[in-house]
C-alpha cells in the first residue's frame, strides 16, 4: 500500500498560482512566468527574479507550506524583484508582474495551463505509477504460479 501512496503523492502537484491567489487574496491567479521562464514551468525553469528570491527564502517545489513562508518573507522584507521599490506583494496585488521594472507587463496574470502542466518532466510521475502497477501485477502472477509473460 505504501508505493500506492507514494505514486499518489507524486501525481498531486500543488497549484502555486492558485495558492498565491488565495494567500494574497488576489482577484486572479498570477501567471507561472512570475517565477518560471515560460507558462509550461517545470524543473530548472525558475529563472525570474521573483521565483529565485522565493527559492532563496525556502520555497520548495510541491510544498505549499514553503510557499506560505516564502511569501511571508517577501512581505516582511518588503522585497522588490524589479528593483523599483514597489514590493513584490504590492505588485501582485496591483495585478502586475513583480519582475517588471515598470510594475506592469502582466496584463493577463492568469496562467494558461498552470505551472509545470506541460513538458516531458510531468510524465515522470505517471510513468513511475505505470511501472509500479506493471511490476505489482507481474509479481502477483509469479506468486500465483502463473508465468509472468502469459
Amino acid at each position: 500500500m505504501q508505493p500506492l501512496l507514494l505514486a499518489a503523492a507524486l501525481l498531486a502537484t500543488p497549484n502555486f498560482p492558485a495558492a498565491i491567489e488565495r494567500e494574497l487574496n488576489l482577484p486572479a491567479a498570477p501567471a507561472c512566468t512570475i517565477c518560471h521562464a515560460t507558462d509550461a514551468g517545470g524543473a530548472g525553469t525558475v529563472v525570474r527574479p521573483f521565483g529565485v528570491y522565493l527559492r532563496s527564502r525556502g520555497l520548495v517545489a510541491f510544498d505549499e507550506s514553503s510557499l506560505h513562508g516564502a511569501l511571508l518573507a517577501a512581505a516582511g522584507e518588503r522585497h522588490s524583484s524589479s528593483g523599483t521599490g514597489v514590493t513584490d506583494i504590492d505588485a501582485l496585488k496591483a495585478g502586475a508582474d513583480p519582475n517588471s521594472p515598470g510594475g506592469t507587463g502582466a496584463a493577463d496574470l492568469a496562467p494558461a495551463y498552470g505551472c509545470a502542466s506541460g513538458g516531458g518532466a510531468n510524465l515522470l510521475p505517471l510513468l513511475a505509477l505505470a511501472m509500479w502497477v506493471f511490476a505489482r501485477r507481474r509479481s502477483r502472477g509469479i506468486a500465483d504460479g502463473r508465468h509472468p509473460n502469459c
